[in-house]
């Protein structure tokens, strides 16, 4: 009877997919070539660029007939943003019983403050695995943690790293210290934190001593409490809490910048917005002038574009927007172009913390991020399959746009490094649909090379033939999620009345 009913309803899908102005690639292309032109600046956060592009964004979807859905009913919701940079730091361990006090080489640790300044002496020193633990935080209260850090190639685990690490703040923990449990691995993770580092401002958000220490003198520090640090990393899933026997002193200076950021978040009405609404999203930022001037070369280029990541994916919010308020749909759909995500999907995570819609009301969201990358217009992926809980449902959407999805798995690891994880976390159904994820040689040689490079903007390279038929599948989307004939189901929490 299911799926009768979807044949029933895919039959009026089928007339006015025929009836609508498909989007092209030149749609999109226009979008692009002024989102990642030179005069944006690379769209980061908390400069010029990011006026030009939030103003872009709502100005185009205002033309299309959205209405703002941002704060206090504006276009924007801002987002308070910190960046930190580590100045000089020292911390020494010593026994609990009065042993003779190890001053940890600066070479083999790095630390950086939630404010300008940090000290503390006497904290207790104690390893957190990844078990269960009761909530109440007096296992970590006042104290010193020391965490593995999770695996690079496995996106499930730095989510489980993640949202442990927000447990520890959470808890009390005065310090978090990442071990980096590969030596091989520790330079790079050393210089990386070197860097001025974003996150959300708030206490919430930050211990207020948080550091990387490197495996070689973790494993020091452990053999003078007669502890194997090799067997507790590989055991880290089975322990929650383990007292180290040690105590610490810290002191830390620390660069501290605080900024605001902003979400563009715009509105199509439904005629029974009593049904649940659906969310379109993709991020707007990149990383600005990514380079340092060079004196013998004034001329060289210094700006990432970021043409396909991710100009390609605003550019289809943009058209899709234009072709969606042109309809009348059940449903209220939104679109939400986010900040920060390039800096740890921070805007997506700023929206779920402080909505300007109602959240239990979502039927269905889908994130656009590099997009322009295949030409090929028949193989999609879907990251977020056996996520989500609507697979048939996208899958019987594919059957009708005459597009074959790509079941390998090969996009899976993405599944955690994109906005739309974020709502996956609050059990929002969410997809992320691209051609450019499922042609596995091209994202590979994107990765290798123009990825979060200044070669990322727009020339010959630029692959629209993919996106054009995301684009346009997107469009399909909207249409069948919008409609309670065609998709009657309510938003998962229950919080849409159909």
């Amino acid at each position: 009877m299911r799926f009768i009913a979807f044949l029933i309803a895919s039959c009026l899908f089928c007339s006015e997919a025929a009836r609508a102005e498909p989007i092209g690639e030149a749609d999109l292309l226009r979008h692009i070539k002024i989102l990642a032109s030179d005069a944006f600046e690379g769209r980061e956060p908390g400069t010029v660029g990011e006026n030009r592009t939030v103003n872009y964004i709502a100005t185009q979807w205002a033309r299309s007939g959205l209405r703002p859905a941002g704060e206090k009913g504006a276009w924007y919701a801002p987002v308070a943003l910190v960046e930190r940079r580590p100045e000089s730091y020292r911390l020494s361990f010593s026994s609990r019983a009065g042993g003779k006090s190890a001053r940890i080489k600066p070479d083999e640790i790095i630390l950086r403050g939630r404010s300008t300044s940090f000290s503390q002496t006497q904290m207790p020193a104690v390893f957190a695995g990844f078990a269960q633990v009761e909530p109440g935080g007096e296992a970590v209260a006042g104290k010193l943690v020391l965490i593995p850090r999770a695996p690079l190639e496995d996106s499930d685990a730095i989510a489980s790293f993640q949202a442990r690490k927000r447990q520890l703040i959470k808890d009390g923990a005065i310090g978090v210290l990442t071990i980096i449990d590969r030596q091989d691995r520790w330079s790079a993770f050393r210089r990386f934190f070197q860097r001025p580092s974003t996150e959300l401002s708030g206490p919430e958000n930050h211990a207020p001593l948080e550091g990387l220490i490197s495996l070689d003198q973790f494993s020091k520090l452990l053999a003078q409490s007669g502890l194997d640090a090799n067997a507790l990393l590989a055991d880290r899933d089975d322990i929650s809490v383990l007292a180290l026997g040690m105590v610490a002193d810290a002191q830390a200076e620390t660069a501290v910048r605080t900024y605001i950021s902003h979400n563009v978040v715009g509105k199509i009405p439904g005629t029974r917005p009593d049904s649940g609404a659906l969310l379109f999203m993709g991020h707007w930022d990149h990383f600005g002038i990514c380079r340092i001037e060079d004196p013998r070369d004034p001329g060289k280029d210094r700006i990432c574009n970021g043409a396909v990541d991710n100009a390609s994916g605003i550019s289809l919010l943009i058209e899709v927007a234009n072709r969606l308020a042109k309809e009348d749909l059940d449903r209220d759909i939104y679109f939400l172009a986010t900040t920060a995500e390039e800096k740890g999907l921070l805007g997506a995570r700023a929206f779920i913390e402080n909505p300007s819609v109602a959240l239990d009301g979502l039927v269905v969201a889908f994130n656009a991020d590099t997009i322009a990358l295949s030409d090929d217009g028949e193989k999609i992926a879907v990251i977020g399959l056996g996520r989500a809980g609507l697979d048939h449902e996208i899958g019987a959407v594919a059957v009708q746009e005459g597009r074959e999805i790509d079941r390998s798995g090969t996009a899976d690891p993405y599944l955690a490094r994109q906005d739309g994880y974020i709502f996956l976390e609050r059990a929002i159904p969410t997809y992320m649909i691209s051609s450019a994820f499922a042609d596995a040689a091209r994202l590979k040689a994107y990765l290798d090379g123009p990825y979060h490079d200044v070669s990322d903007e727009v020339n010959d390279t630029l692959l629209l033939t993919g996106a054009a038929a995301d684009a346009n599948f997107h469009v399909a989307l909207g249409r069948y999620f919008g409609s309670t004939a065609r998709y009657p189901g309510k938003a998962p929490s229950g919080g849409a009345d159909n």
